[in-house]
C-alpha cells in the first residue's frame, strides 16, 4: 500500500492480537468516543471476524477488521494472506498485564508481518501495548517490559516502519492518539493538531474537542487522563448538548457561530466552522473548557484555526 489514500473511498485498518489483548474493550472505547455505528458481519462461519465501519468528512469510509484471537483463528488467517490485502493500516495489540504470553504475542506479530512483507505493505506498523493503565505508569517493571518487547520487534524487524503507543480503556486520550494517527495521515492534519495542542497549552485548557456536526471527533486534548466513563459523563453529554443546541437553531433558522456559558471556575466555549469540503458545506465545531480568564484572547486565537481548516480540508 501507498500513503497516497486519496483516490481510495474505502480505508482498512485491522485490529489484531492474542485473545484478551483488549481488542474487545479498544473498539467498544472508540465505538463510544467516534460514534461510529457498527455493521458487523461474520464473514465466514468458522472465522471470527468482527467488521465496523464509519465515514471520516463524507470523504472515506473508515474500516475496522478486528481479527479474533484464539489460536484456531490465528491459524486460520496466517494461512489466508488474502484477508489482509488492501490494509491501509494495521494495529497490533500486545496485553502489558500478560507477562506469561509476550513471547506468543512476539510470534504472532511475526507472522503478521511477514505476511505483509509478501502484500508489499509499504505503510507503518501501529504497535499498541494496551492495558497500560494511569496506576502503572510510574511502575518500573511496566516501562520495562515495553523497552523490552520494543527492542525487540525493531531488532527482528529493521526492514518495516513502526509506530508505538502506550494506550488503555482507562485513558481515552491515549486511544484518540492511536487511532488518530492513521487518519490523520489520510488528511495530513498536522496543522490543525499542532494548533489546538498550543492553545491547550497557552490557555490552560481543561479539554479541547474538534468534531463535525455529526459528532465525529477529528481531534482532542486533555489536560489530565480521563478514562471512558469520564469521557461519557463530560464530553460526550458537551458534544450532545452542543449538537442539539445548534440543530435547535438551524431548525428556527437563526446564525449564531458561537456559544459560551459560565460556571463559578471554568468558561465552556464552543465555535463553529463552515468549510466548504469538495460540493458540500462540513460544519465543525470546537469545544474548549477553559479557567476564567484570558477568554477575549482565546477567541482570536481560535479564530485562526478557520484559515487553517479551509487549507487543509479545501
Amino acid at each position: 500500500m501507498t500513503n497516497e489514500l486519496h483516490n481510495t473511498a474505502e480505508i482498512k485498518l485491522i485490529i489484531a492480537g492474542l485473545d484478551n489483548a483488549g481488542k474487545t474493550s479498544f473498539l467498544i472505547a472508540l465505538r463510544q468516543k467516534y460514534n461510529f455505528y457498527e455493521r458487523v458481519k461474520i464473514l465466514k462461519p468458522t472465522i471470527n471476524i468482527d467488521y465496523s465501519s464509519f465515514n471520516f468528512l463524507n470523504l472515506y469510509r473508515i474500516n475496522l477488521w478486528d481479527m479474533g484471537g484464539q489460536e484456531r483463528f490465528r491459524k486460520i488467517y496466517t494461512n489466508n494472506p488474502v484477508y489482509f490485502t488492501d490494509t491501509n493500516y494495521l494495529y497490533y495489540l500486545i496485553d502489558v498485564q500478560d507477562e506469561l504470553r509476550f513471547e506468543e504475542s512476539i510470534q504472532y506479530l511475526s507472522d503478521l508481518l511477514d505476511i505483509f512483507r509478501s502484500l508489499e505493505y509499504s505503510n507503518e506498523i501501529i504497535i499498541c501495548f494496551h492495558k497500560y493503565d494511569p496506576k502503572f505508569k510510574n511502575s518500573e517493571d511496566f516501562v520495562d517490559r515495553i523497552e523490552m518487547i520494543k527492542n525487540l520487534v525493531l531488532t527482528r524487524n529493521k526492514d518495516l516502519q513502526f509506530r508505538f503507543f502506550n494506550t488503555s480503556y482507562y485513558d481515552i486520550s491515549s486511544l484518540s492518539k492511536a487511532l488518530s494517527y492513521s487518519l490523520n495521515t489520510l488528511l495530513n492534519t498536522e496543522r490543525i493538531n499542532s494548533k489546538l495542542q498550543t492553545i491547550v497549552v497557552n490557555f490552560n485548557c481543561n479539554y479541547l474537542t474538534l468534531y463535525t456536526s455529526d459528532g465525529l471527533i477529528i481531534s482532542d486534548y486533555y489536560n489530565e487522563t480521563m478514562d471512558i466513563k469520564d469521557f461519557e459523563e463530560i464530553i460526550t453529554n458537551k458534544i450532545n448538548d452542543n449538537l442539539e443546541f445548534f440543530q435547535r437553531l438551524g431548525d428556527r433558522n437563526v446564525n449564531i457561530d458561537e456559544r459560551m456559558t459560565f460556571s463559578k471556575e471554568n468558561t465552556e466555549y464552543v465555535k463553529k466552522f463552515d468549510i466548504s469540503i469538495g460540493n458540500e458545506i462540513t460544519i465543525f465545531y470546537l469545544s474548549i473548557s477553559t479557567p476564567l480568564r484570558k477568554i477575549l484572547e482565546l477567541k482570536k486565537e481560535v479564530d485562526k484555526l478557520e484559515i487553517i481548516l479551509e487549507s487543509t480540508f479545501t
